[in-house]
Parts: structure tokens; sequence; C-alpha cells
């Protein structure tokens, strides 16, 4: 009882959220052994184009994925391919399962060391720093090496791709699939409002979880260092100006 309790919540949170914007709403994924799991189709861009349905999904991990969501991964969502952002030990302690003709990439955004680093940095006599550890975090996403490897690796992917859709999951599909998806979008020419908006989504699957503001350090940690988003894609995700056309004629399309 105590459950089905928590799903008839959850199913009443993703219907405000889908009464809030029309934008947003068919974004959430039958799939309820997945946590946060939603798609990006409908989402407009600024060339009068919108994301395709049902092409690139995001979730949380995908340990506890039942058959019956597997089944509609492969059969009504056309998986493709699994791009893994989360770290070597997350990895390990909660592998994905194999699916049966879907491709598997491990991107690791985040390697255990340079959390450990972070969660140093963040340390002090006073104790541990949350936010600044939040502004780190999203700090790294934007710079690290290792973030800047597993993304353009990404991009790489969903270039591609030519079989069906891509799935792209962290462990609760909100910090590290976040900032994905907020590169893809951007590579889409979505406005940036309309990300921020994706982004908040998160809070429905986890109240609370995400903040604006983090997003907005995100982008103004690229800004500063490379001037501008686009430029950002150009430089650090290698995406010349053919990419940019492949990706949006291959996700993006006109009314």
């Amino acid at each position: 009882m105590r459950f089905l309790f928590i799903g008839v919540i959850f199913i009443c949170l993703q219907s405000c959220a889908r009464d809030d914007d029309p934008q947003l709403s068919d974004a959430w994924l039958d799939l309820p052994s997945i946590q946060n799991a939603r798609q990006l189709g409908g989402l407009p861009t600024k060339g009068n184009r919108f994301v395709k349905r049902n092409m690139i999904l995001r979730a949380g991990e995908l340990a506890a994925l039942s058959d019956r969501d597997k089944s509609l991964l492969v059969n009504e969502y056309k998986l493709a391919h699994i791009l893994d952002l989360r770290d070597e030990l997350e990895v390990a302690v909660n592998p994905d399962p194999v699916i049966e003709g879907v491709q598997y990439r491990h991107l690791n955004v985040w390697p255990r060391e340079v959390r450990n680093r972070l969660v140093e940095e963040c340390t002090t006599a006073n104790g541990f720093d949350s936010n600044l550890f939040i502004q780190k975090y999203y700090t790294v996403f934007a710079l690290e090496p290792a973030a800047i490897k597993a993304f353009k690796e990404m991009f790489e992917a969903l270039l591609n791709n030519e079989t069906g859709s891509v799935l792209i999951h962290c462990v609760h599909g909100k910090d590290r699939s976040g900032s994905a998806t907020a590169l893809i979008l951007s590579a889409l020419d979505v406005e940036w409002k309309v990300i921020e908006k994706e982004y908040l989504l998160s809070n429905t699957a986890y109240p609370g979880s995400v903040d604006i503001s983090s997003l907005r350090h995100y982008k103004s940690v690229i800004e500063k260092n490379y001037g501008s988003i686009a430029e950002y894609l150009a430089v650090a995700m290698n995406l010349g100006e053919n990419d940019i056309i492949a990706l949006r004629e291959k996700y993006t399309h006109l009314l």
C-alpha cells in the first residue's frame, strides 16, 4: 500500500508538470522501474524546428530495469545506444543490464579521483561546504578533461547513431545527465530558457534536488572560459559546422 501511495504521488506530480508547460507535456516516459526517465521530443528550437520525439532519452540508473520496461525501450522507443555517465565505482556496484542489440558505452564524466579531490577542497575546519561542492561539481562538468572527453564521445555517438534512440543516464539522471542535456539542446538550437525548464523537471522526480543556479553556473563557467556555448561546442566538443547541421537534421524536424 505504501508503494502504491508513493506511485500515486509521483503520477500526480508528473501531471502537474504537464499542466504547467505544454512544451514539456510529453516529457515523461512510461518506465516505472527507471527513475527520472524522460525524452526531449517536442521542444522548440530557435530555427522553427522541434526536437524529434523519443530519439534522445535521459534517465537515472538502469540497474533495476524490469523486463516490461526493457521490452518498451527496445520495441516502443527503439533503443539503440546507452551512454552511461557514471563513475567507475557506480558502474561496478550497479551495472547496467545487457540488452541484446543495444550498444553500451561507459563515458566517465566524473572519475572517483576527481570526486575525492572535490570533497577535500570543500572540507574545512568548519565542516563540509555543500554549496561550494555543487559549484565545483558543475565546474568539473564544464572544464575537467575527463568530462570534456566524455561529452565529446557523447556527441560522436549521437552523430554516428543511425538505428534508433539514444539513452543518456547517470545515477539520478539530474546533474551529469542535466549538463549533458543542456549541451545537446544547445547544439540543437533550443533556447536557453527552454533548456532551464527541461532541467528543472528533475525536481518532479526528486523534489528540491536541483536548483537553477547550478545550471546557470555551468553556463557561466563555459562562457567565461570559451566566450559562448557555441564556441565551447566548436572547440571543446570539436563540433564543426557540418556536425551541427547533421545533429539538427538527425534530431529535429519541421512542424
